[in-house]
């Protein structure tokens, strides 16, 4: 433990003082605070109004960004924590300032798209892939009061492009090591009120092994598909539709277990995700009321395929929202509305002789809920809200949130929020027929953050810092097995974002810090696979007319592999590099290698993850 506390003590240290110099010389993201986002109000907000902590991955850095390293962009952003097991197609989570990947709400043009039939309810981001994207909003700190259960530690929101305007096409292609080889393609555009866009991507690569020997074990391969499609009509007349459908899917080779030797049978894992919306919006009072009726629905199905034995799971969500807002021109927007949704979730197991059903279940959810924004004083931005979620034969909760940001003439803006959060229990850990336990209670949280953005020298530097706490009650827990409510647990940290342009037009600069202190209060200790040091820092050149090459580095500090043992897990700084050459206004040439020095490092312990590899590709647009 001494060791453990010595090396995270000297990360902290080296960090901290670089921070100083990250900030001197330190914009990628000069607009941001003109940037329009939707998630941290439900609706599109200037994000200088936003008192909420919330980040975006724009459309450029996932164009960098290939698909089997798309998962790394998060491991850039202050407050998050990436678990990867396995390389590509291995399970991926996402965790928001110390909480589980079950307690972070996941949404894809606003559908929620968490497993109801997984253990702990997760997205699982190994089956994401880098189709017609956007941008992604990251929105940090307790969010139930907008987006009900699991929004503990925060939302991701993946919004895809609606492509408006003259018809545009993009198609690219790529290659490298590992045997892997990715295309992807989209067009769209529109034609008066109508507009679509359509997208596909497939992935292929022949991996690595994901436990023991890396490079000399049997390897392990994955495929993956996804595409979306996105269509709307606008009146222009304040009424309008909107539909989508994205789907992925995956399948993968997958060792039997972190430990397993190389010459021990592992299985296959099948996963398809399926979601899809309608969306329709009319005016009223002449403009000031906005109605919005949006129908939504979800569908995970995985298959776990054994030489003996298959495990099949699926679960879906579907339902029906409305959501008003009301323009009170001097006293603000008021927004309110209801959902109803049905979420069910199935997992039997099939073996030789026999078809054994785990569970099987089903449960009908209600909410309201109401929020009102106004300003006072031009200058101070503030909102209050609330919910109540209800599961129909069941039990309800009730959430609050409120957030403040005030502006000053200097580009500085201060914010804070505070708000309390629920997660309802899954359908696997009430239910299942060997460990559920039908007794549990919802998982409960509070907690809050204040921070600061700042905006110097025309916008050439910006910078952000948040302090944040939260206090976690009734965590559910798996021991003697079976689920209990038996734990509780505090969250506190820092979170520090920079951007710089050092050289106007030819060098740009990036960096993040994370200090995250993430104690359960049952044994005092770091909760498993939370580093308590993490950051990041980038470099761009674009000095070169229709050249551009970057460097970054992404550092993660020791941390647990899981609550029960003392296993702790390396710290590692991980360097990869990308570079773009345009050969012609349509046409452009790109390549990137990933971990440069070639760092052994894991996520959790026995999972490995790539060495050093090489990618290039084409790039057309249209």
């Amino acid at each position: 433990m001494c060791f453990f506390e010595r090396r995270r003590g000297r990360a902290a240290l080296s960090l901290f003082a670089s921070l100083p110099l990250l900030l001197a010389v330190n914009a990628a993201h000069a607009d941001e605070l003109e940037e329009i986002v939707v998630t941290a109000y439900r609706g599109p907000t200037d994000i200088s109004k936003s008192g909420s902590a919330i980040t975006v991955i724009d459309g450029d850095q996932l164009d960098h960004a290939g698909a089997a390293t798309l998962v790394d962009l998060f491991r850039k952003v202050p407050g998050v924590t990436v678990t990867q097991t396995g390389g590509p197609g291995g399970t991926t989570e996402v965790g928001i300032r110390g909480a589980d990947a079950g307690q972070t709400v996941v949404m894809i043009d606003g559908v929620r798209v968490n497993d109801p039939a997984t253990t702990r309810g997760i997205f699982d981001f190994s089956v994401f892939s880098p189709t017609d994207i956007e941008r992604i909003e990251i929105l940090r700190g307790p969010q139930s009061a907008l987006y009900g259960s699991d929004a503990m530690g925060g939302v991701i929101n993946i919004i895809t492009k609606k492509r408006t305007g003259k018809m545009t096409a993009r198609l690219s292609a790529e290659g490298g090591n590992y045997g892997t080889a990715a295309t992807n393609g989209a067009v769209g555009g529109s034609v008066g009120p109508v507009s679509l866009s359509v997208s596909g991507t497939a992935f292929t690569t022949d991996g690595f092994s994901r436990v023991g020997n890396r490079d000399y074990g049997e390897a392990d391969g994955t495929q993956k598909l996804a595409g979306t499609a996105r269509a709307s009509y606008n009146s222009g007349e304040g009424q309008g539709v909107d539909f989508g459908v994205t789907a992925y899917h995956q399948d993968s080779e997958v060792d039997s277990g972190s430990k397993a030797a190389n010459d021990l049978p592992g299985y296959d894992r099948k996963r398809d995700v399926v979601s899809g919306f309608g969306r329709f919006n009319f005016d009223g009072f002449d403009g000031r009321l906005n109605n919005q009726f949006n129908f939504f629905a979800a569908d995970t199905s995985s298959a776990y395929v054994e030489p003996k034995r298959r495990t099949n799971s699926d679960g879906t969500n579907f339902g029906a929202e409305y959501q008003g807002t009301l323009d009170l021109q001097a006293a603000g927007t008021l927004i309110w509305g209801a959902r109803a949704e049905q979420e069910a979730a199935v997992q039997h197991t099939l073996k030789t002789a026999s078809d054994v059903t785990n569970f099987d279940e089903d449960r009908t959810l209600l909410a309201l809920f109401a929020m009102q924004q106004f300003t006072l004083f031009d200058r101070l931005n503030l909102s209050v809200g609330g919910r109540y979620d209800e599961e129909v034969d069941g039990e309800g909760f009730l959430t609050g949130r409120a957030t403040a940001a005030y502006n000053f003439d200097t580009g500085t803006k201060l914010r804070g929020s505070f708000g309390n959060a629920a997660k309802r229990p899954t359908m696997f850990q009430l239910y299942e027929a060997t460990y559920g336990n039908p007794d549990l209670a919802d998982e409960e949280s509070y907690g809050g953050d204040i921070g600061i953005d700042q905006d110097l020298w025309d916008g050439r530097l910006t910078f952000s810092a948040s302090g944040f706490w939260n206090r976690y009650t009734n965590l559910i827990q798996f021991a003697d097995s079976s689920y209990y409510n038996i734990s509780s647990a505090e969250m506190s940290g820092l979170e520090l974002s920079a951007d710089a342009v050092l050289i106007p037009s030819i060098l740009k600069a990036t960096g993040s810090y994370t200090y995250l202190k993430a104690i359960n209060l049952e044994t005092d200790r770091q909760l498993a696979r939370r580093p308590e040091n993490s950051g990041s820092i980038g470099l761009t050149f674009t000095g070169i007319e229709d050249f551009e090459i970057g460097v970054s580095a992404t550092f993660v500090g020791d941390r647990f592999n899981s609550d029960s043992t003392s296993i702790v897990m390396a710290s590692y700084t991980k360097l990869d590099l990308n570079a773009s050459y345009g050969l012609n206004p349509n046409t452009s040439l790109y390549a990137r290698v990933e971990n440069l020095t070639d760092v052994t490092y894991q996520d959790a312990d026995g999972y490995n993850n790539a060495g050093l590899s090489a990618y290039a590709g084409l790039t057309w647009k249209h």
